[in-house]
């Protein structure tokens, strides 16, 4: 039995809440404004990809006050978060050649580097919604195609007037929850847009809320009369808030549902047909350069670029069948592209397997965008049902909340034939109820995900990040970390992981004269599965967390895993130079004395002489410290390690993962109804092994 921890809360000390207006065109300069936590320290903005340059403007005020809801009468305790209520300006620059897209933002500063929230560059001018603007008087839109920016307040609905002649095929493509993936304190965890467009009369003659699979709404209908319309987008259930804010991308602009078939193999050339509103092709040809699922867009009329859809592209030793209904018998190493019809609303296939063989079906269609909600189930010769899987979660989909992709697992009694069918939950079939079917040989045993994505580690300083381990099984057996990509001089620590664990911290520590900049990392993680000899090796997939309503943890995939290498903090947080000098070899702990002395130093720069107080670096359960302060001049002390574990032999050598934190506090602030002690200074110390024996 391994012991849980609570990962520390000080790998990400700034908080991005929201940014508005969330985007901009290309080759144009426009200020934006980043909401958050601990925002006043930020001292650059980066932006994934090329073409994009950032200023943080000079504050001009204390940063909390919301001009809409001061304009509203209200007050910024009424609804804001307290965790939205820093804000800084920033100068973003796009260039002309900019490809338009989602970017990945984030916050620098000394202290850290904070989550990201996508970036919108964009094809058509903005026009941002004006500032008291009613049903009455709405924002006028002078010009198609444009991009439509606002914020949603609590009650509110914003609206925009423009004129479209008839037979236009008009798109208005929200981009709301896209914006903000998943809000922590909202229920539903999102920002539920609803989007209406009504004639000069007041009548209504589009509206939508979901599209698709997706919760953004989008609307696509022909202008039945040369008119002036108005559209209205509010929350579904009224509420709002600084991180309710979007982007309509509105005019005759291409808009691609889905791409047939979504499948094709790495390097090879695929053809598909496109299905949607305003492409002047019916197909498009393409050669996907990397395995997984990947992104397509297509160009429509005035070379605007689409929106994107999901394709699957294949290693390139599988066979792939892409021609629905080609295929009538699963083999081990095909990929079988198909879909429901009225002539076979159920799909039936042949398998042929022994006694005792482990037959393994997985479908991919909600994740690939199919409508269909498949149900898989596997029947002997005479019909008898033996097995039917429905939804599986699968934890590389961190954005997705509907899990609808059927995993169906069955050792076989005896030889024979067999049969899978598939069905959409529902009964509804069609073309748009597509998917790929396959049969595994096996599936992988656990995936591996490390957040944050970006870390901050100082010179001579130490950064921790998390691993989160997923399973098949119940529990994991052993695994052995490798880090590859830092330079010579740093050292890590805990690169075994016990088996059972889910959660595991591994710290990384820079030399004195590390090289300030960026270091891309790559970790990954092997472990001899149960039954297996062979060791299976997963490469970490780079992710941040985001918390939906409360309670969810999603994985949000990044480009990279990387380290920002800055300069030296004042002071940094070491145990004894005997203690580090090995990371990996554990540090011998009796199990029944219940208390572990290490000597810990404090090293400070020239000129720093603030109280630091050390503590744990994190939760455990049944450990404690006994805090030290180290007072100026102080540098190293003993701190006692407090364990109070359950008698038995189960925690006999298991080894616990030990780090500290050492905090110089700063000013206490007031935001709405919450005070918030904000430390002035945060450092860790690496992470030390203890293992109990006897």
């Amino acid at each position: 039995m391994a012991l849980t921890c609570v990962v520390n809360v000080w790998a990400q000390k700034l908080t991005i809440g929201y940014i508005y207006p969330a985007g901009g065109q290309c080759g144009t300069s426009f200020d934006i404004e980043i909401g958050g936590l601990n925002l006043g320290n930020a001292t650059s903005v980066l932006v994934s990809g090329d073409g994009v340059k950032t200023t943080i403007l000079p504050t001009e005020t204390d940063g909390t006050t919301n001009k809409k809801f001061k304009n509203k009468g209200k007050r910024i305790d009424d609804q804001v978060s307290p965790q939205l209520a820093d804000r800084i300006k920033v100068r973003v620059e796009i260039a002309r050649n900019a490809v338009p897209g989602f970017r990945d933002l984030r916050l620098l500063s000394t202290s850290g580097v904070s989550n990201k929230l996508p970036f919108d560059v964009g094809q058509y001018i903005n026009i941002t919604e004006r500032l008291g603007s009613t049903k009455i008087t709405p924002t006028p839109v002078s010009e198609l195609p444009a991009t439509l920016c606002g914020q949603i307040m609590p009650g509110e609905c914003d609206y925009f007037t423009f004129r479209a002649e008839k037979g236009t095929r008009l798109v208005a493509y929200t981009k709301a929850r896209a914006l903000v993936p998943y809000i922590a304190d909202a229920v539903p965890g999102w920002f539920q847009a609803v989007l209406t467009i009504t004639n000069s009369a007041g009548h209504e003659v589009a509206y939508n809320d979901d599209y698709h699979n997706m919760p953004d709404p989008v609307i696509a209908f022909q202008i039945p009369e040369t008119d002036t319309y108005t559209l209205e987008i509010h929350d579904a259930i009224f509420r709002g808030r600084e991180d309710f804010n979007y982007r309509i991308d509105l005019g005759e602009i291409p808009l691609l549902n889905s791409v047939t078939p979504f499948i094709g193999r790495t390097g090879k050339t695929s053809t598909v047909q496109l299905s949607g509103i305003n492409l002047p092709k019916e197909s498009l040809r393409f050669k996907p350069k990397a395995d997984g699922i990947i992104s397509v867009t297509a160009t429509g009329k005035g070379g605007y670029i689409s929106n994107s859809v999901p394709f699957l592209s294949e290693p390139r030793h599988l066979k792939v069948f892409t021609k629905a209904g080609a295929i009538e018998t699963l083999e081990t190493g095909r990929v079988v592209f198909d879909s429901l019809s009225m002539a076979h609303p159920v799909q039936k296939y042949t398998i042929e397997a022994k006694k005792n063989e482990q037959v393994i079906v997985a479908i991919s269609a909600r994740k690939l965008g199919s409508l269909l909600d498949a149900r898989l189930r596997l029947t002997d010769a005479n019909g008898n049902l033996l097995a039917s899987s429905d939804d599986v979660e699968d934890d590389m989909q961190g954005l997705m909340t509907f899990h609808a992709d059927p995993l169906l697992k069955y050792q076989i009694k005896s030889s024979g034939t067999y049969h899978i069918e598939v069905e959409d939950v529902t009964g509804h079939y069609g073309p748009q109820y597509n998917y790929v079917i396959q049969r595994l040989k096996t599936i992988p045993s656990f995936e591996v995900f490390v957040s944050p994505a970006i870390i901050t580690l100082p010179q001579a300083g130490t950064a921790i990040f998390k691993l989160q381990i997923t399973s098949a099984e119940n529990k994991t057996t052993p695994m052995t970390v490798k880090i590859d990509g830092l330079p010579d001089g740093y050292k890590v620590s805990s690169l075994n992981i016990p088996p059972g664990v889910k959660v595991w911290e591994i710290s990384v520590t820079a030399p004195e004269k590390a090289k300030p900049g960026k270091v891309k990392i790559a970790v990954s993680a092997s472990s001899v599965a149960r039954g297996k000899n062979e060791p299976e090796t997963k490469t970490a997939v780079a992710t941040d967390e985001m918390m939906q309503a409360f309670y969810y943890t999603h994985h949000i995939p990044a480009a990279d895993f990387e380290a920002h290498i800055t300069p030296k903090a004042p002071f940094s947080v070491h145990f004894s130079p005997e203690t580090e000098r090995f990371l990996s070899v554990p540090v011998i702990a009796s199990a029944s004395a219940n208390v572990l002395p290490l000597k810990v130093r404090i090293i400070r720069e020239p000129g720093f002489t603030d109280p630091v107080m050390v503590n744990l670096g994190r939760k455990m359960k049944k450990i404690t410290i006994e805090p030290v302060t180290f007072l100026a001049g102080e540098t190293e002390k003993i701190v006692n390690i407090h364990y109070d574990l359950p008698k038995g032999k189960k925690f006999i050598g298991q080894q616990l993962p030990i780090s500290l934190v050492g905090t110089v506090n700063g000013e206490i602030v007031k935001k709405g109804k919450r005070t918030f002690e904000n430390a002035k200074y945060r450092e860790l110390s690496p992470i030390i092994l203890v293992k109990l024996v006897r």
